[in-house]
């Protein structure tokens, strides 16, 4: 789990030591200079991020979907292998080689701070709070991000910036939140590191972005990150039987769309746009999660919806970069 972000405000010396020459790798004078890696314009950047920001948010209602037939723990197994059973096809069809050695921590942080441990932290987190208050939560991301990112990347907000951000919090707090239900134990902290992996392999990937493919990324982190949940497959299976073939087929999309097609977009996004901005545009999938679930299992959407969606909409508006990212030392 990455170190709480007072100890990264903190402890300047032992993060150096720890992360920037084994996690975030530099390039130093020896090092030959990295063939360019192509990159989308800023706009189309913000389009392929919105319409993974769609395929994220229909993600809540197959989740509904599936969950109803299987346990989460195996539901989250079979999509990550979904992915990494894509993501190795991959592989292989276009020859995809191997990271290079120096990058191989990298790699390992990426893959298993956005998949094994974001997904396993948030399922044991959701066992014992609601809903509501795991989504409140996970809605932090956007502000661990900026943080890491200011260390590690040299990303700076100006304070238009962290007022977006804190607008775009409180929006999903008053769609989520029903705060005679709030609970703070165990469950609040395990969502809370899902949270914190999370913003850590957004930055360790924007690092390797300049290095790497988007693609070459996804496909080293799902098939890394998923290897881990091979020692759950003795109970994988057997759990499995309870799906039908409709949920078989929610389950495979689940797999391969929001978490192979999803971080692969993703990674291009990031690849042109600063970490901090990324992560704030995720404050729009709980809109439009619920409006997707109303449109496809007719859940209806609380009336909190049409007061903490607007709010959303205008912190991401105040979270527009107006300066260029300072490099890092």
């Amino acid at each position: 789990m990455l170190p709480s972000p007072s100890s990264l405000l903190s402890s300047p010396t032992v993060i150096s030591c720890d992360l920037r020459h084994f996690i975030l790798r530099k390039s130093s004078d020896s090092d030959p200079p990295p063939a360019p890696i192509p990159r989308v314009s800023t706009s189309a950047a913000y389009g392929i991020l919105l319409f993974t920001m769609v395929i994220w948010a229909s993600a809540f209602a197959g989740l509904r979907f599936v969950l109803r037939q299987i346990d989460p723990m195996t539901m989250t197994a079979l999509r990550l292998y979904a992915a990494a059973t894509v993501f190795l096809l991959v592989a292989v069809i276009l020859r995809i080689p191997l990271p290079q050695r120096k990058d191989w921590p990298s790699m390992l942080a990426a893959a298993v701070l956005g998949f094994t441990a974001y997904h396993y932290l948030l399922n044991l987190g959701t066992e014992t709070i609601t809903a509501g208050q795991a989504s409140f939560i996970i809605a932090t991301i956007p502000i661990w991000t900026a943080m890491l990112a200011w260390r590690f990347l040299g990303e700076r907000l100006t304070v238009s910036n962290w007022l977006g951000l804190l607008l775009g919090l409180a929006g999903v707090g008053i769609m989520s939140v029903d705060p005679s239900r709030l609970s703070i134990g165990l469950g609040s902290w395990l969502v809370l590191g899902a949270a914190l992996c999370a913003a850590g392999n957004l930055v360790i990937t924007k690092d390797l972005l300049v290095r790497y493919r988007a693609l070459d990324i996804a496909v080293y982190a799902g098939i890394i990150g998923a290897l881990p949940y091979l020692l759950h497959l003795p109970w994988t299976w057997p759990a499995s039987a309870g799906l039908d073939l409709s949920g078989w087929l929610v389950l495979l999309y689940l797999g391969i769309i929001p978490v192979g097609l999803g971080y692969w977009l993703s990674s291009i996004a990031l690849a042109a746009l600063p970490a901090s901005r990324v992560a704030q545009m995720l404050l729009l999938i709980p809109p439009m999660a619920a409006m997707i679930a109303w449109i496809t299992i007719g859940e209806p959407p609380s009336k909190m919806l049409f007061v903490g969606g607007p709010l959303i909409i205008v912190g991401v508006i105040l979270g527009r970069p107006s300066s260029t990212p300072i490099p890092s030392e």
